[in-house]
């Protein structure tokens, strides 16, 4: 195995992360090891803890390429998620791709558990059904990774590595080895979470997505209904309940809880406010689904040493004028998370980072 893929967010690098690329490395010590990661806002639907510049320099401690995942498919319920990372694997010409499992073992997965219908992917409820049959978050997100393997790069080597030590949702610190949910939750409580971290001291501009609510209130007050119910995933009537409640609702919270009902759930709700936040519409959809290069975030020498064997896709170092229109919605993705972060950081900016 010369080349292994992770898709992931690292919100933040963590040392979970740390143990599952130390597991790759153990078996397959020769491989490059690149990350597919997320960018400013994430596939829960949330804004980034840190922004992706901060997160590259943590992973670069211990993978060799990192790479974004497209912000559409970054922020898409869990089979998109899964379509925009393998098509990106494919794309570089990855031969593996690795990830976190609660079982560890690829025999455990039944695809035909994870084939939602439309209602369940308009309502976000195909993710707490599988959860109803005893699935758990990582082995429900590896169900969508062999979907998208069977339809788009079958010739891809599915690597699970069996979670250690605590849930991807545990909300309280289980020691060294404790959730990205629990690490970011105990932060902003004033917890000191530097023993769950390889990189702690890299943390700056942290947010969350109550610090853009007066940001995303200010868009639905000054949109039209008809504006509202052009936006990506605002079906059967959404934007009128949206522009009923958000008069009334003083937080970001107050928000959610008016619009997450038994037929909605709160991560497909939250992906929603990102698609009004970003002004992400429907017939944006086809034209942000298409993937025509692929953008490098940060690199060590083998990095750099495997972008060279890369010959079946556009591989971009430097975002500028010639670049900028493959990533129009990364770009407005930074600029509107560094209105709140306060970050200086964007995508022209930023150069590749780089550890010798």
């Amino acid at each position: 195995m010369k080349s292994i893929g992770i898709i992931c967010e690292y919100n933040p690098f963590h040392n979970g992360h740390k143990y599952h690329i130390e597991q790759i490395k153990k078996n397959y010590p020769n491989a490059y090891i690149v990350a597919i990661m997320s960018g400013q806002f994430v596939q829960r639907g949330e804004p980034a803890f840190i922004n992706k510049f901060i997160r590259t320099e943590m992973a670069l401690d211990y993978v060799d390429l990192v790479v974004e995942m497209p912000q559409f498919y970054a922020a898409s319920y869990a089979d998109d998620f899964a379509r925009g990372g393998i098509t990106i694997a494919k794309s570089l010409g990855l031969e593996g791709l690795s990830f976190g499992s609660e079982s560890g073992k690829l025999a455990t997965f039944d695809i035909k558990l994870a084939q939602p219908t439309i209602n369940d992917i308009r309502t976000g409820a195909a993710y707490p059904k599988l959860m109803d049959k005893g699935l758990k978050s990582n082995d429900i997100l590896a169900q969508s990774y062999m979907k998208a393997k069977n339809e788009i790069y079958s010739a891809l080597k599915l690597i699970p590595v069996k979670r250690y030590s605590n849930e991807y949702l545990e909300v309280e610190l289980t020691g060294s080895i404790s959730s990205a949910t629990a690490i970011r939750k105990n932060y902003f409580y004033g917890v000191a979470i530097e023993n769950t971290m390889p990189r702690s001291e890299l943390i700056h501009h942290p947010v969350r997505w109550e610090d853009y609510y007066f940001l995303l209130k200010y868009r639905i007050l000054s949109m039209e209904i008809s504006e509202l119910a052009e936006i990506y995933t605002m079906y059967e009537g959404l934007e009128n309940r949206l522009k009923k409640v958000i008069g009334e609702a003083d937080t970001f919270d107050a928000l959610i809880n008016k619009m997450v009902s038994k037929r909605y759930t709160r991560s497909r709700i939250q992906r929603l406010l990102v698609y009004v936040l970003l002004n992400i519409k429907e017939y944006d959809v086809s034209r942000l689904k298409e993937i025509s290069a692929v953008r490098v975030l940060g690199m060590n020498d083998v990095g750099r040493e495997f972008i060279k064997t890369i010959d079946s896709t556009e591989v971009v170092t430097n975002v500028n004028k010639k670049t900028r229109n493959y990533f129009e919605i990364e770009i407005k993705a930074t600029e509107i998370y560094n209105l709140i972060s306060g970050s200086k950081m964007t995508d022209f900016n930023t150069p590749v980072i780089y550890k010798k």
